[in-house]
């Protein structure tokens, strides 16, 4: 129990809504826990909580205490509080520390659906391939073999929508002949939102992907990869 959390998720608890809760457990699956309550309300609990308590500047040991609590916690709401907090409070923090922390969390199995792994992948380590490339994709090497279905899918998702993209077309192919190979859903869908993105760029770099990894792709990876193609 942490002081800080309890009165992250009190407020947050207080913001229920069962209507919302109800779809979003039905969207995401992966028998989630939701407590219906939306980004902008989590954030502004974020923001109100740490100008009561000025927890930004609190040594990143107390602020890693409650953070984790906020991760390990059932409701996907707190699980989106800690993430956020990062984002709007962590950014002069050292990228090695994030990534450590993010990679302790998947260790722990605290993140196990894709909706939190995605909005991880986008709001936190998006931004740090695009400032930090080096460090990130070291870290996310290490992610990309991890017999964990949601690390290895946070090592190749964060690229699709990083500022970078075209300049990472080494790494990306590299974990993505990876992950198509694995047999989960969510680890090939991974590649095939990156595609996706990627034939923005290279139409025909998609096309060759697709034809020399045939054998270990499916047809919601093949529809996702050519949305974007010209009829």
């Amino acid at each position: 129990m942490n002081k800080y959390s309890e009165h992250i998720k009190e407020k947050i608890i207080n913001r229920q809504n069962i209507e919302k809760s109800i779809w979003l457990e039905n969207y995401v699956k992966h028998d989630i826990k939701s407590l219906g309550v939306g980004i902008p309300e989590i954030r502004k609990i974020i923001v109100a909580i740490n100008n009561e308590f000025d927890l930004s500047n609190h040594n990143l040991s107390e602020q890693t205490i409650f953070l984790n609590d906020l991760m390990q916690n059932q409701y996907t709401e707190n699980k989106l509080a800690a993430i956020l907090y990062i984002q709007l409070f962590w950014q002069k923090t050292e990228t090695n520390t994030i990534l450590k922390l993010i990679s302790e969390w998947f260790d722990k199995e605290w993140i196990s659906d894709w909706n939190v792994c995605d909005w991880l992948c986008v709001r936190i380590i998006t931004p740090l391939i695009d400032t930090k490339p080096e460090i990130t994709v070291n870290e996310l090497t290490n992610w990309n073999n991890d017999s964990y279905l949601w690390k290895a899918r946070a090592s190749l998702v964060p690229f699709a929508q990083c500022k970078s993209l075209k300049a990472h077309n080494l790494v990306i192919t590299r974990f993505s002949e990876t992950l198509i190979k694995r047999p989960e859903r969510f680890c090939k869908t991974a590649v095939g939102w990156v595609l996706r993105e990627y034939s923005k760029i290279d139409d025909r770099y998609v096309i060759s992907f697709l034809e020399q990894y045939a054998d270990y792709t499916t047809n919601e990876v093949i529809k996702n990869a050519k949305k974007y193609f010209s009829k």
